[in-house]
């Protein structure tokens, strides 16, 4: 028995010793590093603008190296524009800025981004930049070369060499000998070209080159699609096709590569994603890293003349997965050393420490598990000795009459054994001995004794509780007992059970020390065992608990991982793996995805609060279940969108017609405590295997889709169809430059001149334009409802109005006074709790006085949102600001509810103008003029483009005028001629 308490007690320790080490293992002290004084400025002047993915790349590596430097250097970055903006103009407006930035901040190091940023470094760094040293990126060799004086100058030459992209392209498919070179006709697109073209050449691999900058972009797309597969191509910047017209990179960089018909391989890596097959590319972000590096040289006080210009380590070997796959070349046949991009998601290579890690404490695991099985053994093996000594034990007390007792210290409850009755001839519970009614039967004369020993042994003044008395019997006769017992205390010293024995001593009163010493082994025995058996059943118990807890973790953990915890519905990761299973065990199979969105759930959250929002999502989710049956699940994709997986389809119609039943069960009220709210879903519809082979391909169809039934009205269907995508495509580009185009400064107002009928001036209508460096001149009716769907209607409709109230601000110094600004206002932001609040700030910060702004508010507006922008429209009405309804006549408002809106002016629509030369039409359009007299608004006519439509409007006495007749909308700069020019013509009237 001794042996196995030892090594019990052994493996204790050393499971005990396995569990810290694994445990301190996954911990590090912290790094502590000194305080630094403070830190140098590193300036970076790039030559393009923000936004252009080379300048980008190479602003991004620069500051990522700059960032992990133990003193991190504080960043400045700054942009010329060049490429956009190629004037001396801009040169001189770049100075004075760099000047009024910078002039009270020392420059240590200046990085210069391209040519431009190196010729502005170079001849303004002893005027602007402190005579900092000069660190260059991305420039070539011939810009290199240009460099008159070199003194505490260094930097990253950019190589275009297309050897190792030959050598590649070669070492994939041998029979290459047909080298189509694009470029654009640029100054730097024809020498690179050239350069590409002459290297190519030199290298006598037997390849030809095939120069494509004569040929415009059309002619590119139509000769890509014939070359033979003995061909490649190897695009460098292209920018422009050969008629000049400005080309988008990306966008034309794609439509290539889908045209072609052999792999595009790339010079520079902002390609990638964009079409590029791939090849040994020029990394911007690595030059910038290797600039930053050469800066943080300078910074620890090494010389930029002995650190030589670096060359030939800022390229990648990368290449596409979709291409290569398109192309069908696998990976094994990839050059040695090959990054590749766009691989289809590993979990192992993704989380490959992860999974290492989890192998390595599941090893411990095991070995825990080990240990636990072998301590488990022991506990079996030392509870089948435990029960021997007990059977042993018991055998003995029952013969020697002993009486066993305990006492649990927490509750206070005595329990005896059955010879302890049969002794004093009680019944069990007869004297309330559980509760220490057995005193009441100890002599009177040994109640003090008792006491006594039983205070000393608790109070830790004896090892053992030992006491000698006497205890009357249901016969009244006293019986003498000798009780012994041990208290069993916790670590921090408190009782937990105190036990023991007892024995009738009455007839043994003279064997006293024999029977004491017999009792005492027989005692010690005991309570070893005693306390043996409460660890072990203790460190039991903890093992089931720990497994059951572990057992729980992982039920919870699965069901956290799988469902929704708002709406209780399974969740996106739940319906990725349905999807995937039903496409691999249906190969022949029908199902349909259904893609669900709940109209203006915006407007909800922002008017009702998020709160309110929950419960809504929480009701959808119940009602979907309720519209179900045994072919749909449900899942909350998240936010306000669900999808609906309909599987085992039979055809388009069936999917057809559960959308139509999505639709009605909609259009029932939800009510949420005492509110009721009614919704409507726009809802997309992808079904397989028509409109997509995996998971991923059914949802982005799917809610293609349901963006289409949102413009189509909203509260409908529709199926995805495969000219959907170009539609999505395109606003998802619109969308995207849409983001930048304030901080871009791409936005501006034209003003179109309202006249009161007697042709003076009254003011202006501010027209927002939109002239994007990539896409174009845009159309209002193009990006302003994209503005509105993506909420940037917000800052840009707050930037219209701040615009607009400083240009008529600006018209009032300068001595044009009265002249007033209409500016056409948006329900999203009608819609804002502090709409209000931000016109009459925007008034206040402008100086502009409330009478000279008018807001312009469609007449649609009003009637679906009058209660919630009626209360807006009224506070800034009797602030003096002018309220106008546009468009009247188009929309349905009654005269009796015109008479509640909270407006100054009705503007007749164009349509009512332009038809005016009927009867019909002029009575139609006099009319409404009347209304408006009637009702004590001013009438504005929209669109009057003719003198006969003046003449008409002067006999209706309209008030005020607009159109192409008065003059097209003007550029700012403009107006004030404008002005002067009506002003002169008035006087010589």
């Amino acid at each position: 028995m001794g042996v196995e308490r030892i090594y019990f007690k052994t493996s204790i320790y050393s499971l005990v010793v396995i569990l810290i080490l694994t445990m301190t293992a996954s911990f590090r002290l912290p790094t502590v590093s000194a305080e630094q004084d403070s830190a140098p400025n590193v300036l970076i002047l790039n030559s393009y603008n923000k936004g252009l993915d080379w300048t980008d790349d190479q602003n991004e590596g620069v500051e990522e190296r700059l960032e992990k430097a133990d003193t991190i250097p504080t960043i400045h970055s700054e942009y010329l524009d060049w490429k956009r903006y190629p004037t001396n103009e801009n040169l001189n407006n770049f100075y004075t800025m760099i000047k009024a930035k910078y002039q009270a901040i020392p420059i240590d190091v200046v990085i210069a981004t391209d040519n431009a940023a190196l010729d502005f470094a170079m001849k303004y760094r002893k005027d602007l930049l402190s005579d900092a040293p000069i660190i260059f990126s991305g420039v070539n060799q011939v810009g290199v070369n240009s460099i008159k004086d070199r003194n505490n100058i260094t930097g990253v030459l950019e190589e275009i060499d297309p050897t190792e992209t030959l050598t590649m392209a070669l070492e994939i498919n041998p029979s290459i000998n047909k080298v189509y070179v694009l470029f654009d006709n640029s100054e730097s697109g024809v020498s690179t070209g050239k350069m590409i073209i002459d290297k190519i050449l030199s290298l006598n691999l037997g390849l030809q080159a095939f120069p494509m900058n004569r040929l415009t972009s059309e002619e590119i797309m139509l000769k890509v699609s014939t070359l033979p597969s003995n061909s490649i191509i190897l695009m460098s910047t292209y920018f422009s096709d050969a008629t000049g017209r400005i080309i988008e990179f990306g966008r034309f960089s794609s439509e290539l590569s889908e045209n072609s018909r052999v792999p595009v391989y790339h010079t520079y890596d902002f390609g990638l994603n964009h079409g590029a097959f791939g090849g040994s590319m020029i990394s911007g972000r690595i030059q910038g890293q290797r600039a930053a590096e050469m800066a943080l040289r300078i910074l620890h006080g090494d010389k930029p003349n002995n650190i030589p210009i670096s060359s030939g380590d800022t390229v990648r070997k990368v290449f596409d997965y979709n291409e290569l796959q398109r192309f069908n070349i696998s990976l094994r046949e990839l050059p040695k050393g090959s990054e590749v991009i766009n691989k289809p998601f590993s979990f192992y290579e993704t989380y490959k420490s992860l999974v290492l890690s989890i192998i390595g404490a599941f090893v411990v695991l095991l070995a825990f598990i080990a240990i636990l099985l072998f301590y488990v053994g022991l506990v079996k093996r030392i509870r089948k000795n435990l029960e021997k000594s007990n059977e042993r034990f018991g055998l003995a007390a029952y013969g020697s009459d002993a009486v066993i007792w305990d006492l649990d210290m927490s509750t206070m409850v005595y329990y005896f054994s059955d010879s302890w009755y049969e002794l004093l001839g009680y019944e069990r519970d007869e004297v309330d001995e559980t509760q220490g009614g057995w005193t009441k039967l100890l002599h009177p004369e040994d109640i003090e004794e008792e006491n006594m020993r039983r205070t000393q042994h608790l109070e830790g003044q004896s090892t053992y509780y030992y006491s000698e008395y006497r205890m009357i019997s249901k016969m009244g006769e006293y019986r003498w007992f000798q009780a012994r017992g041990k208290v069993l205390r916790s670590p921090s010293g408190q009782y937990i059970r105190f036990a023991g024995s007892m024995i009738d001593i009455t007839d043994r009163k003279g064997y006293e020390t024999k029977l004491q010493m017999s009792y005492q082994e027989l005692e010690s025995t005991y309570e070893e065992l005693t306390a043996l058996q409460d660890e072990l059943l203790g460190q039991y118990n903890k093992v089931v608990e720990n497994q059951e807890l572990l057992q729980n973790s992982e039920e919870k953990y699965r069901l956290l991982a799988y469902n929704d915890v708002l709406s209780g519905l399974p969740n996106r990761l739940s319906l990725g793996e349905e999807l995937r299973s039903f496409i691999e065990e249906n190969t022949d199979g029908h199902a349909a995805v259904f893609f669900l969105d709940i109209d203006n759930f915006k407007y909800i959250n922002d008017t009702m609060g998020h709160t309110f929002g929950d419960q809504l999502l929480i009701k959808v989710g119940e009602r979907l279940l309720d519209l179900s049956d045994d072919q749909s699940r449900h899942y909350r994709f998240g936010g306000d969108e669900f999808v609906i997986l309909l599987k085992n389809i039979e055809g388009a119609r069936e999917a057809t017609a559960y959308a139509e039943a999505l639709v009605l069960g909609f259009k029932e009220p939800f009510q949420l405590g005492e509110s009721v709210v009614h919704i409507s879903t726009s809802i997309g519809i992808a079904t397989y295997p028509e409109n997509g082979m995996n998971a991923e391909e059914l949802l982005k169809n799917a809610d293609i889709a349901m963006y289409k039934a949102k413009e189509a009205g909203k509260g409908t269907f529709v199926i995805y169809g495969q000219a959907m995508q170009q539609h999505f495509d395109e606003r998802m580009i619109i969308e995207k430059h849409l983001r930048n185009v304030i901080s871009n400064n791409e936005l501006s107002l034209h003003y179109q001149p309202i006249v009161n009928i007697t042709g003076e001036i009254w003011g202006f209508e501010a027209l927002l334009r939109w002239n994007s460096p990539v896409l174009g001149f845009v159309s209002p009716l193009s990006f302003i409802r994209i503005a509105e769907d993506c909420r940037l209607i917000v800052p840009i409709g707050e930037w219209v109005l701040r615009t607009a109230c400083l240009f008529i601000k600006d018209l009032h110094g300068k001595g044009y006074e009265g002249y007033r600004v209409s500016v056409n206002i948006s329900v999203i932001q009608l819609m804002l709790e502090d709409f209000s609040d931000m016109v009459l700030s925007i008034l206040q910060e402008t100086g502009l006085s409330p009478e000279f702004l008018e807001l312009e508010i469609t007449e649609s507006i009003f009637m679906e949102s009058f209660e919630s922008i009626g209360t807006k429209l009224e506070l800034l009405r009797n602030k003096g600001i002018s309220i106008a309804l546009d468009d009247f006549g188009t929309g349905y408002s009654s005269l009796s509810y015109l008479k509640q809106l909270p407006i100054n002016t009705l503007k007749i629509d164009k349509s009512f103008i332009d038809s005016i030369d009927t009867h019909n039409n002029m009575s139609l359009a006099s009319s409404i003029v009347t209304i408006g007299h009637d009702m004590g608004l001013n009438v504005t006519a929209e669109g009057v483009e003719t003198l006969e439509q003046l003449a008409f409007l002067e006999q209706t006495n309209c008030d005020k005028i607009q159109g192409y007749y008065i003059n097209r909308p003007i550029v700012e700069r403009e107006v004030e001629d404008w002005i002067k020019s009506q002003l002169a013509d008035r006087l010589k009237s």
